[in-house]
């Protein structure tokens, strides 16, 4: 796995969220701009589309990564690995090593669970401990091996009464708490009908720069889930029905 940004443009990003989402092979995806939004994520901090599908959620705004992606891509890194020298119900310990070297360990207890707020800790111990042990010690330890900070689901379950991040279909993020914005995308503009109309009509013109048309429309328009959905297959058929070349 690669700590590099992947270089996923805004069109080639478009017409595989249009392809993931009519898989149907992801349930957690209702509409091709919602795996726009996970392919771009997972391309911000080195993970490639397929992986980006299957393994991170968007949770108040930022990337976060299931504990086993996490935990292979360390250990495909080259550069870093890891050993568990606990795992139970009532703590995970692992082990961080930069080539045979050991550089720390990270520890996370069924008390620090509790203080934590992390929840199904009464079904799932032992995974919610690795999950928390993995990521404290990818943060500490080996933050390279990821192009850009990362989170476990489990680190982004708050209990505080705050109100959470919205996501629209479009990919428009709403902070509502400090830390929240400074993820957030700058607001964008609702797009009235005769406005796509003229939007669509920019794709059509030959010649047109149709991956900055796709780039200022995910930057600073706000469509509706029947707007995106037109968009991405407009810009799909512009490519044949497949990735632009």
């Amino acid at each position: 796995m690669s700590n590099e940004i992947m270089k996923v443009s805004a069109t080639e990003a478009i017409a595989l969220g249009k392809q993931f989402h009519e898989s149907q092979m992801f349930p957690d995806i209702k509409s091709a701009a919602q795996a726009i939004v996970k392919i771009q994520a997972g391309a911000e901090i080195g993970i490639p589309p397929f992986a980006a599908m299957s393994g991170i959620h968007i949770i108040q705004g930022k990337p976060s990564i299931g504990a086993g992606l996490m935990a292979s891509s360390v250990k495909a890194s080259g550069k870093y690995d890891y050993r568990v020298v606990q795992q139970d119900e009532k703590a995970c310990s692992i082990d961080f090593y930069q080539g045979k070297d050991k550089i720390g360990n990270s520890t996370f207890t069924a008390e620090d669970a509790k203080r934590a707020g992390t929840k199904n800790m009464d079904k799932f111990a032992k995974n919610m401990l690795f999950a928390r042990a993995m990521s404290n010690g990818v943060k500490w330890f080996c933050p390279d091996v990821f192009a850009g900070p990362v989170y476990v689901p489990e680190e982004m379950e708050v209990t505080e009464d705050i109100t959470p991040v919205s996501v629209t279909d479009a990919g428009v993020y709403n902070a509502k708490t400090a830390e929240d914005k400074e993820m957030q995308v700058v607001a964008k503009r609702p797009v009235t009908t005769a406005a796509f109309d003229k939007l669509i009509a920019r794709l059509n013109v030959p010649g047109a720069d149709i991956d900055q048309i796709v780039r200022d429309t995910m930057d600073k328009l706000e469509l509706t889930d029947a707007q995106a959905e037109a968009f991405t297959s407009k810009v799909a058929e512009l490519h044949g029905g497949g990735l632009p070349v």
